[in-house]
């Protein structure tokens, strides 16, 4: 029997005399290829969540409306502090670091992005984003990246990094199983704090040949946990930051994504994770505190990775799960909201401001209405970045967005 596993080891030269054969359906064949490059690649997504849904409207300022003002009395930003995108928009001054990105191309602003029938509950509208699905999944669709079938060989260990606390559910998969690494020095530590520990994680590493069942599956764990500590440790040995990095979670995330990538470890994604957008109360000042950390954390790594040589293969996303309503509430905060922006930057980035700005007249229960489905997004990142099949992966085919090239171009 011919497996598609069969059929993509035999290589490109088998897989032309398949194909022109008309043994499989062209469907098959271009997902085949698709797959082929995507193994091929060594192109690198980096995905930062802004975690308690970000303000969009005050972070992306419409300072020409006179709605904005009039609905938010207190908090919002004065046209001439705007950093101007066009003559109707500007971000946030709290952004400056990432505006020299934005005039030399390489920062999209991706304006009403959301999804049907918004959910304001975080968790609910995080599970949505996560999942790529409106209804409910158990992988993310990173994961199913990695799980994807066609692959002409399994992915690395390290091939999906979480730089979080615990996994997202973004890299949930069925079969793949990203390592979380919320420091590197932590988990350096697990194998190398003590001599018992790590004698026995090398011989649980060495005794897969005499052991099955339970026995096996832990030796094997043993095995990835220890050959991961030692590219990690490898990898940051190699590493010399050539920018400084804020001393704050998300900065320290980035600069570990940047180690990881000059070290040369296989990995295609990686994702991390700022927090404390959930702004309901006294906004103004926490807002702006958390855009000058996530702007200068961003401004560094594209820079550090400019300088060790490497931007040219990364790609970089930043999202929220929603954002806030249009009106200030009483306590000079807002409350949870639906459509938002979104950002991607990097020197393959085709930069500029992608649709319009969501209506302050026309507005659904208070939220901006959103034009633009987030998986259009995603489907974007899949197609010309990481070189897959989005409809396979998101279940659907949504129309590609001009921040980035076509694949052929």
């Amino acid at each position: 029997m011919l497996t598609r596993r069969h059929f993509l080891g035999q290589g490109a030269t088998g897989l032309s005399a398949v194909a022109l054969q008309g043994m499989i359906p062209a469907l098959f064949a271009r997902a085949a290829e698709s797959a082929a490059q995507a193994d091929k690649s060594d192109r690198v997504l980096v995905v930062v969540e802004l975690a308690g849904g970000n303000d969009g409207l005050n972070t992306v300022v419409p300072f020409e409306n006179d709605l904005y003002y009039k609905n938010r009395p207190t908090l919002a930003v004065a046209k001439e502090q705007a950093l101007r995108l066009n003559d109707q928009l500007g971000l946030h001054p709290a952004l400056a670091p990432l505006h020299p990105l934005f005039d030399k191309g390489q920062l999209a602003v991706v304006q009403g992005v959301g999804y049907p029938e918004p959910d304001r509950s975080h968790f609910r509208s995080m599970e949505i984003w996560h999942t790529a699905s409106t209804g409910r999944s158990r992988t993310g669709w990173l994961g199913r990246y990695f799980d994807r079938p066609g692959q002409a060989t399994p992915p690395s260990t390290l091939a999906g990094v979480a730089l979080t606390d615990q996994l997202p559910q973004a890299l949930q998969a069925e079969r793949f199983v990203a390592p979380v690494v919320s420091s590197l020095e932590a988990l350096d530590s697990a194998v190398q704090d003590t001599v018992v520990s790590t004698a026995l994680l090398r011989e649980l590493s060495q005794s897969r040949g005499k052991a099955n069942g339970a026995a096996a599956f832990i030796s094997q764990q043993a095995n990835e946990t220890l050959q991961t500590a030692e590219q990690l440790r490898s990898a940051a040995g190699r590493y010399q930051a050539t920018v400084t990095y804020p001393e704050t979670p998300l900065g320290i995330q980035l600069r570990r994504a940047a180690q990881i990538i000059q070290g040369d470890l296989g990995t295609r994604v990686l994702f991390a994770s700022q927090d404390g957008y959930d702004t309901h109360a006294t906004q103004a000042d926490p807002h702006q505190a958390l855009l000058t950390d996530l702007a200068g954390a961003l401004a560094a790594f594209q820079s550090d990775l400019a300088q060790l040589g490497l931007a040219d293969k990364v790609v970089t996303m930043v999202f929220s799960e929603f954002g806030r309503r249009v009106d200030e509430n009483a306590s000079h905060g807002t409350d949870h909201g639906a459509a938002s922006c979104l950002f991607t930057l990097g020197p393959q980035v085709k930069g500029g401001v992608i649709g319009e700005h969501p209506s302050l007249e026309k507005l659904d229960d208070g939220d901006l209405i959103y034009h633009t489905d987030f998986r259009a997004v995603y489907a974007t990142i899949l197609d010309r970045w990481l070189m897959s099949n989005s409809a396979e992966l998101l279940g659907a085919k949504f129309a590609p967005l001009d921040f980035l090239p076509a694949a052929n171009t």
